[in-house]
């Protein structure tokens, strides 16, 4: 995308959601930036599938072990 396309965002977190924006960068090797453009996209398709009825969750082999609620 060009510099021209890109919009800039200020935001303001409290230490705690700083911190973990910053272990997450660091865990996957990704700047707090493209962490934050990836749990935007995970949330619109929660977002896409509550709209249709269904739900997002974590699953492990045949079973559910965290539904993610979108409110």
């Amino acid at each position: 995308m060009t510099a021209a396309k890109k919009k800039r965002l200020n935001l303001d977190l409290t230490p705690e959601a700083y911190d973990l924006l910053q272990k997450l960068a660091d865990e996957s090797g990704k700047n707090m930036a493209e962490v934050l453009r990836t749990g935007l996209a995970l949330y619109n398709i929660a977002q896409e599938q509550r709209h249709v009825g269904r739900t997002l969750g974590v699953v492990e082999g045949d079973r559910v072990v965290k539904e993610i609620l979108i409110t």
